[in-house]
């Protein structure tokens, strides 16, 4: 079995809501005495960098939200002067504001900081609390030369980012040029169809996944159903011979035989009164 292949025996069963987004942002406009700077000041900044457009799905839902500022020549305009902008962070908003569990890549620092920035500077609530994956923080476990979104999709044999232009498909897009509308409506849906594959592929080596119990439910007697902390399913397996352990504690080993990934079952098999002293 290939490693692609592989990949897709990771899917997920939840019944949680699960999000995977990806915001595009354009740069600030700043005054310099030249191209040679390595910081700008808040004042000699003219326009403030902000987010153009996003695109998001549900987990199993083959659509895609697509959202994006119009298409008029908004280079030297503040973000809130823009036709469009406020709508579609309203609409972002909205959707995080129905999910329990939100994806991204450098999602944490980057994407949702941004947005929240942004909700607060135009008045837009914030979303009802949800647990955030960021997939980059796996990615740099691995130890690979480039913790990017196309690093990953190359490891993992699923292909690669949509093609484009460069730096001038942002500024094409800002002048209003529909082409360039057109090419980063493809390209930021793109980002997001491929994050998810690669939340699908890197599974079993995440280790902050929100714990899927929490959406398990319970049987006909009323027990928790216990299910795979990181894809949901019923298939797992106590590991004979060996432990979860951290400094004081003994705990039995599971692994899902479904997605591989290991969790530790809250049975304490041995636990000891001492540990050093740092």
């Amino acid at each position: 079995m290939g490693i692609a292949e592989a990949a897709r025996q990771h899917t997920m069963t939840t019944r949680a809501k699960v999000l995977t987004f990806d915001i595009e942002r354009r740069p600030g406009v700043y005054l310099s005495w030249g191209p040679r700077v390595k910081y700008m000041g808040r004042e000699k900044q003219l326009i403030r960098s902000s987010t153009i457009s996003f695109a998001a799905k549900w987990y199993g839902d083959p659509d895609v939200t697509y959202r994006a500022i119009d298409p008029v020549d908004s280079m030297f305009m503040q973000p809130e002067d823009v036709p469009g902008y406020r709508d579609m962070l309203v609409s972002i908003r909205d959707l995080m504001d129905q999910a329990d569990i939100v994806v991204g890549y450098n999602s944490i620092r980057f994407d949702e900081a941004k947005l929240r920035g942004e909700f607060a500077r135009m008045g837009i609530p914030e979303p009802s609390p949800y647990r955030s994956l960021d997939l980059m923080r796996t990615s740099k476990r691995m130890g690979w030369d480039y913790a990017s979104l196309a690093e990953t999709l190359d490891a993992f044999g699923l292909g690669g980012k949509v093609a484009h232009q460069g730096f001038a498909l942002w500024t094409d897009f800002l002048r209003g040029d529909t082409e360039a509308h057109a090419l980063m409506e493809e390209y930021n849906i793109g980002d997001v169809i491929q994050t998810e594959r690669a939340m699908d592929a890197m599974r079993p080596w995440i280790k902050d996944h929100p714990n899927l119990n929490l959406w398990a439910g319970h049987d006909e007697s009323g027990n928790p159903v216990e299910v795979c902390c990181n894809c949901g399913k019923s298939e797992l397996a106590l590991v004979e011979g060996r432990s979860a352990m951290t400094a004081l504690t003994n705990y039995a080993l599971v692994k899902c035989k479904a997605c591989g990934a290991f969790q530790r079952r809250n049975f304490v098999k041995a636990r000891t009164l001492l540990r050093t002293v740092r």
